[in-house]
């Protein structure tokens, strides 16, 4: 989850905020793996393999997209993470495709929004 963090911070400090490409959210597929598929096919994407999840840094959209690996209790899922502004503040939203038990999913959003808690205290240092 660190490697995820980094490279959300590494996507924050690259992209230019404004103007920015609509995204589709996780709720636009209608699995995680038509998510995962649709997003490798995008150009100008950048996809990598951290600790097992696949990770796919979508500049456009300042979006983060997160895909555990197989032997995750949470498998398949897709988590989307994206910068957006509302007024001076610049915060973080989150999507989740999660289509394992209702107690894996749980605990697995509750992983990303205590990361993303950890990546908002970075962001106002």
């Amino acid at each position: 989850m660190r490697e995820i963090a980094l490279a959300f911070l590494l996507v924050l400090a690259g992209a230019t905020p404004w103007p920015v490409s609509a995204a589709p959210d996780a709720a636009s597929y209608p699995t995680a793996a038509a998510a995962l598929e649709a997003l490798r096919a995008k150009p100008g994407v950048k996809t990598s393999v951290r600790s097992g999840w696949t990770v796919i840094e979508d500049g456009a959209t300042l979006s983060l997209w997160s895909f555990p690996p197989a032997g995750h209790p949470a498998y398949p899922a897709a988590i989307q993470r994206r910068v957006v502004q509302e007024g001076s503040d610049v915060v973080i939203r989150m999507n989740v495709l999660c289509e394992a038990s209702r107690v894996a999913c749980d605990a697995l959003v509750a992983d990303f929004e205590a990361l993303n808690g950890r990546i908002r205290k970075e962001m106002q240092r």
